[in-house]
């Protein structure tokens, strides 16, 4: 696989993880979605943007308050 292909793969992949959590109800900023196309084309590690993600929300409350199901 060539490293357009394997881009490509990685950014559908993106794709879809957006898609299912729009069909869960959850609507990912997009912030996220351009850390996570970054990561999908190499320009950062996985990990870099899993730690930018938690950063950016680690002083707010990621959900409403709301119970849990």
């Amino acid at each position: 696989m060539t490293k357009e292909q394997k881009i490509s793969q990685n950014l559908k992949a993106v794709e879809n993880a957006v898609a299912q959590q729009t069909l869960e109800g959850l609507e990912v900023p997009p912030d996220v979605i351009e850390e996570m196309e970054r990561a999908a084309r190499g320009e950062i590690e996985i990990e870099e943007g899993i730690r930018n993600t938690v950063r950016r929300f680690s002083h707010g409350k990621i959900r409403g308050a709301r119970p849990l199901p």
